[in-house]
């Protein structure tokens, strides 16, 4: 029986900010491998949210029960209680998008933002392009999040953990009690989807989705030369290669696809790319998996392919795709396929409730990138002014940070085969109909104007 299926491991929550700590799980970053049980969590152990104690921390299903007592850090912080008041649940680039618009559309509504993290604003994509741009983590971050709130007039609720969402009684609730809304906007985004931790579990397995994960990551790595393995060969783990690379790490890509970028490139244009990457030295595994992991008795990893090959080295990503944050939506009994389901407004099957970002899907697709949520959000802040908006849905150029190799992609959007026009260029048609391109190196400087061929 594995650690994560145990059935007597119990969760406790932190009374300040709601994070939830699983025996099952531990808390590996802080010190903790899987299994550690609460009474044996060092006193000088510290919330990894919002760095109480311990002594903060009650049993989930007490929590869950009943309303669980404030901690002493909280009990003077009164919750926004205007019922008129709009509430986005996110502080990600989605969050900060629609309270932006909403401002901008209404000057006077009242905005609360809850987010689980600090809440800083950063532009999400430079994750994967500052290390080799010599940045470090903070360098990014464009404002804090109490500048950030500052600036657009919105109440932040930081490190504060959204429990549930009461739809009869419109509150949001929270470790810290419930806060009302009469309009409610989920921007909560999307996981890294993730592999069980190695061996024996002491050396985790990164995925990185956020600004502290990437702190995670560079800090194992940052100073010297290091052997990264980085599992899955998409958009996320082809620029996080292209990145390290830069930055002078050794890479190892490996995909299980028979090209990198399979979602997105034909495999002429991917083979490209991966003879680029190679020439800078990324080992590029694809058609192939990871087998197996072992660690090394100074910590590092060992991962054997299905092929028999072996890798070792200091750090692996997990880059195997995005998961839509749902669970909430889906507790609450809104409507959920592959994605939170929105109309062409951004109403979700509850017409109290808007949504955007990477957590939504739109006419049966998701589309998780900045172009997108930020002509979701501007849909959004009309709609809640009274006006009329709509949201159609357009693709958009996708342009990849993969400085090595310049890759720009308009997705197809229907089927049909992918034909190579010029040097750098394959056109997609449906038919005779021109509705998707992939540009390749110098090519991608005319993206805009090969736009403009599509029908």
């Amino acid at each position: 029986m594995t650690a994560n299926s145990a059935p007597d491991y119990r969760q406790y929550i932190c009374l300040v900010c709601g994070y939830i700590y699983d025996e099952a799980n531990g808390d590996p970053d802080g010190g903790l491998p899987p299994g550690t049980r609460y009474e044996d969590i060092p006193d000088d152990w510290v919330c990894p949210d919002c760095g109480v104690s311990k002594s903060d921390f009650v049993p989930l299903e007490d929590a869950t029960q009943t309303p669980p007592p404030i901690a002493a850090s909280q009990r003077s912080r009164i919750l926004p209680a205007d019922p008129s008041q709009v509430v986005i649940l996110g502080g990600g680039m989605a969050g900060w998008a629609a309270a932006e618009s909403i401002r901008r559309a209404d000057p006077d509504r009242a905005i609360v933002l809850i987010t689980a993290d600090a809440g800083h604003h950063y532009p999400k994509p430079r994750l994967s392009s500052a290390a080799g741009e010599g940045l470090a983590p903070d360098e990014i971050i464009m404002r804090k999040g109490p500048e950030q709130a500052a600036k657009h007039g919105v109440e932040m609720l930081a490190h504060t953990r959204a429990l549930s969402i009461d739809r009869d009684r419109r509150r949001i609730i929270t470790a810290r009690g419930g806060v009302p809304y009469d309009r409610l906007v989920i921007a909560m985004g999307a996981e890294q989807r993730r592999l069980p931790p190695p061996g024996d579990g002491d050396s985790p397995i990164h995925t990185v989705n956020s600004l502290d994960d990437y702190r995670a990551v560079r800090s194992k790595v940052d100073g010297r030369t290091a052997s990264i393995l980085i599992i899955g060969g998409g958009l996320i783990g082809s620029e996080f290669a292209n990145d390290l690379t830069v930055a002078g790490h050794r890479v190892t890509l490996v995909e299980r696809a028979e090209h990198l970028l399979p979602a997105l490139l034909p495999a002429a244009a991917a083979g490209s790319l991966e003879a680029r990457f190679t020439d800078k030295g990324i080992h590029v595994h694809t058609g192939c998996s990871v087998q197996s992991f072992t660690t090394q008795s100074n910590g590092d990893l060992t991962a054997t392919l299905n092929t028999g090959e072996t890798w070792q080295g200091e750090l692996v990503i997990s880059a195997l795709g995005l998961q839509p944050n749902t669970h909430l939506a889906s507790q609450a009994g809104l409507e959920t396929r592959h994605g939170l389901v929105v109309d062409d407004q951004l109403r979700t099957s509850d017409g109290c409730i808007f949504a955007l970002g990477d957590c939504v899907e739109h006419r049966g697709v998701i589309r998780p990138y900045v172009r997108a949520l930020r002509r979701q959000a501007s849909v959004i802040g009309t709609t809640l002014a009274g006006n009329t908006a709509v949201y159609d849905g357009t693709p958009d150029t996708i342009i990849i940070k993969t400085t090595l190799c310049p890759v720009a992609v308009y997705p197809p959007s229907s089927h049909g085969k992918w034909v190579a026009a010029q040097e750098g260029r394959w056109n997609h048609y449906s038919g005779d109909r021109l509705n998707g391109f992939a540009l390749m190196g110098g090519a991608v400087a005319d993206a805009k104007r090969v736009e403009k061929e599509l029908v």
